[in-house]
């Protein structure tokens, strides 16, 4: 003797379709006198149309907020970039922590390298030109006070360099045409690494070095922002900006943007001198660093280097 329930719900599988897709299985409604047509049961048959009822109302629900999911993911990925780039997204946390895995390949021993002893660390002790004597700074002291002595001149850039004093890649991604966009953060994260990386190293050098502020040495300076605690030689803001110069150069060379790359980073390293917070010489000294650092910068970073050039090609 068959069981009426397990007949009916055989009947209601054969009379039912189910879309199926790559998340989700869902009943598709029949023909609207399927109900009927199950045994002769009425109690089973009213049982499956009040079940075909429900599945119905479940199918359409579900089917709205697949829609909604995906209006909402188009909007997520419209944004997605902006939100990144506003330091909302979990991306871009992630792009501005400390480089740890490429700072200490810098620290790392070369394997079967017979000179390793002598190329230990060699990239704390780059050979650039110590910062000048005292008859020298004299004379860039006197060029911070006639520059300081340019109040209109000072005061165009001071918006300037109020935004560059919290280094930010914006001004570097904006000539390259992908400011606010998607498929490049391998470029924008590389950017902001070796804003974190070449920070650490210019620090080792101005801790060696050890030169005093332009302040320091000429009271009557005024500079236009806070004195930073740490010492002036080399210039930071030069070290750090010429270094993603050079790294875009490695990287896609042929690009007409690079020269405005390079406009861009001398403006925020001469911005830091019209602040009265660097020497001329600072500015230079951290452009050579950064010349001299690149190849050990392009070793570090040789894994994000490969991936940002598959951006662009």
């Amino acid at each position: 003797m068959s069981n009426p329930h397990a007949a009916a719900v055989a009947a209601f599988l054969n009379r039912y379709v189910f879309e199926v897709n790559a998340d989700r299985v869902l009943p598709v409604e029949g023909p609207a006198h399927a109900a009927h047509d199950i045994g002769s049961d009425g109690s089973a048959a009213a049982d499956v149309a009040a079940g075909t009822g429900a599945l119905s109302a479940l199918n359409k629900s579900v089917q709205n907020k697949s829609s909604l999911n995906k209006n909402k993911n188009k909007n997520k990925n419209k944004n997605k970039n902006k939100n990144k780039l506003a330091g909302g997204g979990a991306a871009a946390g992630a792009a501005t922590l400390m480089p740890a895995l490429e700072l200490r390949r810098l620290h790392q021993l070369p394997a079967a390298d017979p000179f390793t002893v002598a190329r230990r660390f060699v990239w704390e002790c780059l050979d650039i030109c110590l910062p000048p004597g005292p008859d020298f700074t004299r004379l860039e002291t006197a060029v911070l006070l006639a520059m300081q002595s340019r109040d209109a001149e000072r005061m165009r850039r001071l918006p300037e360099i109020e935004a560059q004093a919290a280094f930010s890649v914006d001004e570097f991604l904006r000539p390259l045409g992908i400011e606010g966009f998607s498929g490049y953060e391998a470029t924008e994260g590389l950017f902001l690494n070796i804003l974190q990386a070449t920070e650490y190293v210019g620090l080792l050098y101005k801790a060696r070095i050890d030169r005093d502020r332009p302040s320091v040495v000429e009271p009557r300076l005024r500079p236009l922002l806070a004195v930073p605690a740490h010492q002036s030689f080399p210039s930071n803001h030069s070290f750090q900006a010429h270094s993603i110069v050079f790294a875009f150069n490695a990287i896609l060379p042929e690009h007409p943007a690079t020269e405005e790359l390079q406009r861009i980073a001398q403006n925020v390293a001469e911005n830091r001198e019209w602040a009265g917070l660097h020497f001329p010489s600072d500015t230079i000294a951290g452009k050579e660093l950064a010349r001299r650092f690149a190849p050990y910068l392009r070793d570090a970073f040789g894994a994000a280097f490969l991936a940002a050039q598959a951006e662009w090609h």
